[in-house]
């Protein structure tokens, strides 16, 4: 259920005019379908860019062609919100228009994935590293029905269905896949917390501090943790409350709870690994000890029971390893210093333009890391007794413990166990703290009565709205710029390989021919053929221009 309860103080109403219980499911509908249309909109527009994306010029105008593209649908939005701001029923615009722009965000980079992928039937990297573990057990699975027990089946089975339903190849099913999956971040994202949030503030929290994690080339994982913090946070929103549900209503909200967990386990179980500690700290901390044991305990038991049954094939695989997976992949992000979680470059990191991580100016801290902590200590001092601040200090904690406990092992057991994976979830769970801090922040201001008029106007909202659509165009745009293809260990090159590499029909990719040079059949020969293209960059790892096309 998206919509929120006026009885819980965690929660916020859901609109100023609050819809009769009869209209809230075709509201809910509304949204769903505005986001992903609005993100549909975008990704299939994208298509007409006509452009050679091996051309530095033409990357940046596919870039320009995607922004154009991107303000006409986004001014279409706020034309419709402050015409209809005099309307009886404005707030239902709103609620659809913050919903749009959820779509749109993620639509923009998906849109510069179909630009930097046009003329190849490859995904990003092609067949290489992840990409090609992935395309061999979706065929495997396919012609087999099996795949490596540990990992999580949810991505490798949507590949396979999708290659089964349509008759392509697993290589074409990675790029619709990637696709798809980019262009649906955030409307995921923004429905995710519109189960706790009210429209604006989840348009706000659910697409801002998920800039930072949105990665088309493995779209899924981040997803998940994007998807998971929102629902914890709803399963700990009832728990708190759970004295004032009736038995029917634990059981219904326990089943969906848990079934939406156990889909998240199945996509991608990482983030259980960091989350477990803050989870069920949070947990003892906000349950009903004395008003509602018996309902709080039935919450979990039906919630653990409903996740167990949906993710039981990949939870016991991972149960019965007892220790046996071992992660001995040492890469950029390893070799770093383990308090840096400002930025993760993977194993990527491009031509890094000095020491990494880069000097702070506080004691080798960043302004940037110093900003989010004042936010962090902020959300404590206004909302420390918050279901959603208990429970991000918690997750906070708990991947930071977990951290360094593997960071620390490291060295004598030989293995990273993807320790650098829980720069995403700290990130991530510090931005929301800093998002919180002023959603709590705002709340207060709202009972000094000079104020509560200003607040609640809806010239605020509009602006809020503008503010963020130009936030979102320019997030796009440089996020979707580091994945045009480039010659250098950036993530351009994830593009740049599934140009340069045959493709499973024995054709070149249709663009591979204005650099001069033949596509390769396999890795070696791939990477052969990259000090070439580096010699006439306008600028290092960038491809140059051809006048003419």
């Amino acid at each position: 259920m998206l919509t929120v309860e006026l009885t819980l103080p965690d929660l916020v109403v859901a609109d100023p005019v609050r819809p009769r219980r009869r209209r809230r499911w075709p509201l809910i509908a509304g949204e769903v379908v505005t986001s992903v249309g609005a993100a549909a909109v975008l990704v299939v527009w994208a298509r007409g860019v006509e452009v050679d994306p091996l051309d530095r010029v033409g990357q940046v105008s596919g870039l320009a062609g995607l922004q154009l593209r991107f303000a006409l649908v986004a001014l279409a939005v706020l034309v419709a919100v402050v015409v209809a701001a005099r309307v009886r029923y404005a707030h239902v615009v709103e609620r659809l228009a913050a919903a749009a722009a959820a779509g749109l965000f993620s639509a923009l980079l998906a849109g510069a994935v179909v630009v930097a992928l046009r003329g190849t039937t490859y995904g990003l990297y092609a067949i290489y590293g992840d990409a090609g573990v992935v395309i061999d057990w979706a065929r495997a699975l396919v012609k087999t029905g099996e795949m490596p027990w540990s990992y999580p089946p949810g991505f490798i089975h949507a590949m396979a269905w999708y290659s089964e339903l349509v008759g392509s190849t697993p290589e074409h099913s990675l790029k619709v896949v990637q696709i798809l999956g980019t262009a649906l971040f955030g409307p995921v994202a923004y429905l995710a917390w519109r189960l706790v949030l009210r429209p604006m503030w989840a348009l706000v929290l659910g697409v801002v501090p998920s800039m930072v994690l949105i990665e088309p080339y493995k779209v899924y994982a981040n997803l998940m943790l994007v998807v998971l913090v929102p629902v914890v946070l709803f399963l700990l929103q009832r728990l708190r409350r759970a004295d004032r549900l009736t038995y029917r209503d634990i059981v219904v909200r326990g089943i969906g709870i848990g079934a939406v967990l156990g889909v998240v386990f199945l996509i991608y179980s990482g983030w259980f690994v960091w989350s477990a500690p803050g989870v069920v700290v949070a947990a003892l901390v906000v349950f009903p000890w004395r008003t509602g044991l018996w309902r709080g305990l039935t919450l979990i038991a039906v919630t653990t029971t409903t996740f167990v049954l949906v993710s039981f094939i990949h939870l016991y695989n991972i149960l019965s390893a007892s220790g046996g997976m071992t992660d001995r992949y040492f890469y950029f992000d390893v070799y770093a210093e383990p308090t840096y979680i400002a930025m993760t470059r993977g194993d990527m990191p491009g031509a890094l333009p000095g020491p990494w991580p880069p000097p702070g100016e506080l004691g080798g801290v960043g302004l940037f890391t110093i900003i989010a902590l004042v936010g962090l200590a902020a959300a404590i001092a206004v909302g420390r007794n918050r279901t959603a601040v208990i429970l991000l200090t918690s997750l906070f904690a708990g991947a930071w413990v977990v951290r360094f406990y593997y960071a620390s092992t490291m060295y004598g057991r030989d293995a990273v166990q993807l320790y650098p994976r829980s720069t995403s979830e700290l990130l991530y769970s510090m931005l929301l703290l800093c998002g919180f801090a002023l959603y709590f922040g705002v709340q207060r201001l709202e009972n000094v009565p000079k104020l509560r008029p200003w607040l609640g106007a809806r010239s605020l909202r509009i602006a809020a709205l503008a503010g963020m659509v130009v936030l979102i165009a320019m997030v796009g745009s440089a996020v979707g710029d580091r994945y045009m293809p480039r010659s250098d260990n950036s993530l351009g090159m994830l593009a740049l390989a599934s140009h340069l590499t045959r493709q499973p029909d024995g054709t070149c990719p249709a663009y591979v021919k204005t650099l001069g040079v033949e596509c390769a059949s396999g890795f070696k020969e791939y990477r052969d053929l990259l000090p070439g293209l580096a010699k006439d960059a306008p600028r290092p790892g960038e491809l140059p221009h051809r006048p003419g096309g």
